[in-house]
Formats: structure tokens, C-alpha cells, sequence
């Protein structure tokens, strides 16, 4: 798993990665394609697509492409998804079937509804929740900038409903490279993240030299009624090895993927510094 924590005054606790051999991908068989809205036909960038339950995945280009290499999977399934679009699937041992060209998938509008809360004779309070560190020492991040590599935490609420409004995430070390990422929320299942709460994307750009991420979140309109996992996800290629955060011991555990269709894990013993302010 691309996710590795460091501690002060200590060797890497531990570092944890899967690497596919160059020659691998060299010689594998690259599977292209093309997303479209279905409705507008414009192109879709940073779609993600990947293997089902697998460390093999991609993100879609500024252009809608993807490449992928599918040898050696013909019994699991390829699916492409998007927040605000209805996800495909495909069995790939038919996917590939009289393959010669780009391979163009339509993705359709999903079209839900923001939820309707209504509250009455209530007082709102301010509240930041999460993990709020600002520690250079130790740190929790991405390793690699493989796309669709994900990583974030779950945060839990005081009372339902909890209106976000902001993100916010201190870096630690210095970013190498301007990078764009995707933050990303979800519902908890079984202590892992299950359905996206936003209806659309949220970029995040990342600079050279920032020290912190703030992120208004007031436009997308996300209101949770219980405990929410934050990610980031790195969405397009850039230098460098990644990004660090500031992250504690003895808080929320990480929790990262190394693609958008891969298993979800949790990862050792540091909290990632991910926090948001709220109202409820």
C-alpha cells in the first residue's frame, strides 16, 4: 500500500509499497480508452478507472484518455467512475474482445437530489473536527504519484445534522512540484468508506512550497448525519514522490487505496492531520 509514516527521532516506522516491475509494463498488453458525458459528449477528465478489488488503476487525462494494462485479468472486471456520474463495469475478457482502437465509454449524469434538512429553533455551533496537528515530525502521505492513489481518515460528528464548511490539512515538508489532487468524502460501512456524499468533484491545487490545504466547501452543499471518512487522491502526473501531512499517534487511523478500485486498508499506528470545520 502506497502509504508510509515517519516518526521524529526515529527510522521509518514502517514502509509499506507494491511495485510493478518495469519490464512488466514494458510488455503488458495497454488497454486505451476514451470517457464521455453521455448527455453533453464532452470529455471527461480525471475519471477514474481500475481493476475491481485490485492495486491496478488509472485516471483520465485533461482529454478523457486512459491507458491501462488489462494481461492477465480476464476473469475480473474493469469499472469506471466518476462522483456525479452512474459507474460502469465490464467483464475485461469481453472488454478486449475485437479491441483495435480507442474504446469509448459514455458515462450518464447522476442526477440525485442534495437532501432537504429542515431545523427549526436551532443554534448553531462552530466546530473544527478531525485531527488538527501541525507536526513537521511526523507525517503520513502518499509514497508515489501513481493516479488514484488515496489516502484520508474518518472524522466523527457531535450531532446530526453536521453541515461542512471547510477543509483544511497542514503539509509537512516541503511539496516538490505543483500537483492537482481530488478531496473526497464518504459514508463509513463496517469501519471502512463506502458511498461518496458529494454530488460533484473537488479539486484541490496544490503549489510549490504551500504549507497548508484550505478547501470552501460551502458550494457543494455536504451535510452528514454520522461519522465521515476525508481523503485526498493524487489525479494527475506530476515530479517528485508525493505529499506529506502532518499526522499524530493515537488518533484516527490512515486509511488508504492504491487506486480508486482497490481494496481499502488501514494503515499503522499515526492519524493523518485531515480536519474540517463544521456546523451543527
Amino acid at each position: 500500500m502506497a502509504v508510509f509514516i515517519r516518526l521524529a527521532g526515529m527510522k521509518y516506522l514502517f514502509f509499506v509499497c507494491l511495485f510493478s516491475s518495469f519490464s512488466f509494463f514494458a510488455n503488458a498488453q495497454l488497454f486505451e480508452g476514451i470517457v464521455k458525458d453521455a448527455k453533453t459528449n464532452q470529455l471527461l477528465p480525471y475519471v477514474n478507472v481500475g481493476i475491481i478489488g485490485k492495486a491496478t488503476g488509472t485516471v483520465s487525462d485533461t482529454d478523457g484518455k486512459y491507458s491501462i494494462a488489462l494481461t492477465g485479468h480476464d476473469a475480473d472486471s474493469l469499472r469506471i467512475s466518476m462522483v456525479g456520474y452512474r459507474p460502469q463495469s465490464f467483464l475485461i475478457a469481453d472488454l478486449i474482445k475485437g479491441y483495435s482502437t480507442y474504446k469509448t465509454t459514455n458515462l450518464q449524469p447522476d442526477l440525485r437530489e442534495i437532501k432537504e434538512v429542515r431545523v427549526t429553533n436551532h443554534k448553531w455551533k462552530q466546530v473544527v473536527l478531525g485531527n488538527t496537528t501541525h507536526s513537521q515530525s511526523t507525517n503520513a502521505g502518499f509514497t508515489s504519484n501513481k493516479l488514484g492513489n488515496e489516502i484520508g481518515a474518518i472524522i466523527k460528528i457531535k450531532r446530526a445534522p453536521t453541515y461542512l464548511k471547510q477543509f483544511n490539512a497542514s503539509i509537512a515538508g516541503d511539496v516538490s512540484d505543483s500537483v492537482k489532487l481530488r478531496l473526497n468524502f464518504y459514508t463509513v460501512k463496517g469501519g471502512l468508506p463506502d458511498k461518496p456524499l458529494q454530488l460533484q468533484s473537488i479539486f484541490v491545487n496544490v503549489k510549490k512550497g504551500d504549507k497548508k490545504i484550505t478547501v470552501d466547501l460551502e458550494p457543494y452543499f455536504i451535510v452528514v448525519d454520522d461519522k465521515f471518512f476525508v481523503s485526498l487522491e493524487w489525479i494527475i502526473n506530476a515530479r517528485g514522490h508525493g505529499i506529506m501531512f502532518s499526522a499524530s499517534l493515537l488518533s484516527s487511523a490512515v486509511i488508504s487505496r492504491e487506486t480508486s478500485q482497490a481494496e481499502w486498508e488501514k494503515e499503522g499506528i499515526a492519524g493523518v492531520g485531515f480536519n474540517v470545520l463544521a456546523d451543527y
